[in-house]
């Protein structure tokens, strides 16, 4: 068998995140330019039917079968030998390397699920459709994070601005403009399935406070979209900044995010954000062309961790 690569995106929320997980729709975007890349190899002199790992940003070096079954990496490939009927493991060797940042709300493990299944199976010569690859990967997102809405691995397997809510078809989105975002890491990571489990619960006991908030963002991620499609960037602001304090309404945000949102504020972003599971994690600033490099300059001067430039193509 001869070594094969394979790629996945990172993705981040431009309205409607955790709402999105009790039923309101949500705008997703791809993260093209930080990903996650597989290359898969034959392990000629390795042991028999065993899968080899080697991810240096997560310090591993070991077998498949040492991760915890909750691992993206792990259920992958537990799901990508089911569906095609494979009992036993190849012999193989996974070498990930990635510039997406992990554990910090960008859809990491998302990407590592569709990067893990679409390497794999083209590998072991059934290389598996942009479909299965997404109903495999939501699998995976299910043990990680328990509730999973769906939203990360279709926008990372389909690498398209998606708009999603849970149980109907997703669709595609186009904006009329090119969309100018700077994103700025916390350096906190807090898992998305605590803070899902934690807003919940939150539900539950002031369901009067909780619901009409939930909906509301539900209300912004509409008009985004609208926003989106007639390349509305006013509109599309105020969505994104209202989005943020419900968010915050919801104990989603944190110190660290507010500090970064008021610095890109302060220095000319149109809106800023969390995205994400929150409580940490990445703030997403909306800019315009003429203004990302000097709000950028400004972030970084601040001390914001790993900060860069993305653009969404328009139309």
């Amino acid at each position: 068998m001869p070594a094969l690569t394979s790629s996945a995106c990172g993705k981040f929320i431009l309205c409607g995140e955790h709402a999105v997980v009790h039923g309101q729709p949500a705008i997703a975007l791809p993260l093209s330019s930080r990903r996650i890349n597989l290359r898969v190899e034959p392990s000629i002199l390795g042991p028999s039917g065993k899968i080899l790992l080697s991810f240096p940003a997560l310090g591993l070096d070991t077998e498949i079968d040492d991760l915890p079954e909750n691992h993206p990496i792990f259920h992958a490939v537990f799901e990508t030998l089911q569906v095609l009927g494979i009992a036993q493991k190849p012999s193989c060797k996974l070498h990930f390397n990635a510039n997406l940042p992990i554990g910090s709300g960008l859809g990491s493990s998302a990407a590592m699920a569709v990067a893990t299944i679409r390497g794999l199976s083209a590998f072991l010569g059934h290389p598996l459709d942009d479909l299965t690859v997404n109903q495999l990967a939501y699998e995976c997102e299910k043990q990680v994070h328990a509730n999973p809405s769906g939203i990360d691995n279709t926008v990372i397997t389909y690498e398209k601005a998606l708009w999603f809510q849970r149980g109907k078809e997703p669709e595609f989105i186009q904006t009329e403009i090119d969309l100018h975002f700077i994103l700025a890491d916390t350096g906190i990571q807090k898992s998305t399935r605590e803070n899902v489990a934690r807003l919940a619960q939150f539900r539950e006991k002031n369901p009067d406070f909780v619901n009409p908030r939930i909906e509301e963002i539900g209300d912004l991620a509409k008009e985004a979209r609208k926003a989106l499609l007639y390349g509305d960037e006013s509109v599309l602001a105020k969505c994104v900044n209202r989005n943020q304090e419900l968010l915050r309404d919801l104990e989603l945000s944190c110190p660290e995010l507010e500090q970064l949102i008021s610095i890109v504020l302060d220095s000319g972003a149109l809106a800023a954000k969390l995205t994400g599971g929150g409580k940490g994690g990445h703030m997403l600033a909306l800019v315009e062309a003429d203004q990302s490099k000097i709000v950028l300059e400004k972030i970084n001067q601040k001390g914001a961790l790993n900060a860069f430039l993305t653009i969404v193509k328009g139309d």
